[in-house]
């Protein structure tokens, strides 16, 4: 397993070792499932990578009590309302590229290419509406959400670079990975232990301002560290608070006053994944004695109700209320598309796998800023397509 610095400095050494795309994608076979994505991945902080470029959000009030634990809502099944037909769109050619992603204002889709021998490794783009991809910029790394400040790796240190005029200052954090806080003025990292055993050595999360100034730590816990920002600037973090505690949780922190609030527990909690507005949170829980208790959950972080899905799969949020979730079901050749109405629980397809045939490769897809387009790899022919949800 890598460590997370070694995750944390794959972005830009893929510049000097980048020779085909190919490389890249034949990290899993394509058969495999494909894993639900998170703002941060896993509740494994040495196995988590951040997301370089998360969506802008809005910060409603999403102040909790501070020992509330989510209540179970009724499992909702999916429904069959006949949506429009969504069209489907060829970007690339040649099987060119792995990891496409939004431009913050949605005007490009952004992949990994290097697409000759001439060419540099880099992020190229190109827009939704078609066209002749161009370099976005050779500078890989792990990019602030506002784009302004760019972070890598160097002599087993932790940089973060000003674009604007090149200024850099080290993190004290002995070259660990970071996330940027919604607003880029944050850091914040994982520190301490490290596994084997991942489910007992004390951890410290730490944050510090985007400079490195100002360090603190700001949590401690058994076998977790930190997972996800949310959009009003408090952290989530996994794991036990207290040795007593039988079970590792998920939990939101204030970076003002040090409360916490536990919105779910579980022995292996995964895909943690925040809506951009802050009022669900998603994640997996797997290998519990209890089957029922097993699948996709969605907690509202206002009320701390919750509830299982009966769908499990790759998922994303396309807003702050809907999460979008293609069925893992190795029977079937192609994929289909749900929508789910984190509210109600309610699920409908927006997809027809007879009418709008695709399959997914290695979970490798991403939603607009504006929750109306999907750009994915194409198991198929290894190409960047776009769905297109509002034709």
């Amino acid at each position: 397993m890598l460590s997370s610095f070694q995750r944390f400095a794959l972005l830009w050494t893929l510049t000097f070792s980048l020779a085909a795309c190919s490389v890249i994608s034949g990290q899993k076979p394509v058969s495999e499932p494909f894993p639900a994505p998170t703002l941060e991945m896993s509740l494994n902080p040495d196995s988590a990578i951040p997301t370089l470029f998360p969506s802008p959000s809005q910060t409603p009030d999403l102040s909790l009590p501070a020992t509330e634990v989510p209540t179970p809502l009724p499992v909702a099944s999916p429904t069959a309302t006949p949506t429009p037909i969504p069209k489907l769109v060829q970007l690339t050619t040649n099987g060119c590229c792995v990891e496409p992603f939004w431009s913050p204002d949605g005007a490009q889709v952004l992949f990994l290419d290097k697409p000759s021998a001439d060419s540099p490794a880099g992020f190229w783009g190109i827009r939704p509406e078609g066209g002749e991809p161009t370099l976005y910029t050779d500078r890989l790394g792990l990019y602030s959400p506002d784009m302004s400040l760019l972070a890598y790796p160097q002599n087993g240190q932790t940089v973060v670079e000003r674009l604007s005029d090149g200024q850099r200052w080290i993190i004290p954090n002995e070259g660990r990975a970071i996330s940027f806080s919604p607003d880029s003025s944050l850091v914040v990292w994982t520190a301490g232990n490290s596994g084997p055993p991942f489910d007992t050595p004390l951890r410290q999360v730490w944050v510090s301002d985007f400079d490195g100034t100002q360090p603190r730590q700001v949590a401690q816990v058994i076998g977790g560290g930190f997972s996800a920002w949310f959009p009003d600037g408090r952290i989530l973090v996994s794991g036990k608070m207290d040795a007593s505690e039988p079970l590792p949780s998920l939990w939101a922190v204030s970076l003002q006053d040090g409360s916490t609030t536990q919105l779910a527990t579980g022995e292996r909690l995964r895909g943690v994944s925040i809506s951009p507005g802050g009022s669900w949170l998603a994640y997996q829980k797997v290998f519990d004695p209890n089957p029922s208790q097993n699948g996709i959950w969605l907690v509202n972080t206002i009320s701390g109700e919750s509830r299982r899905l009966e769908l499990f799969g790759g998922y994303r949020w396309q807003d702050d209320q809907h999460l979008l979730l293609i069925p893992l079901d190795t029977t079937q050749p192609n994929h289909q598309l749900w929508q789910i109405d984190a509210a109600t629980g309610i699920a409908n397809p927006m997809t027809d796998p007879a009418l709008l045939p695709f399959k997914v490769a290695n979970g490798d897809w991403s939603v607009s800023p504006d929750g109306k387009k999907i750009a994915f790899v194409s198991a198929v022919d290894r190409n960047i397509w776009l769905v297109n949800l509002q034709p």
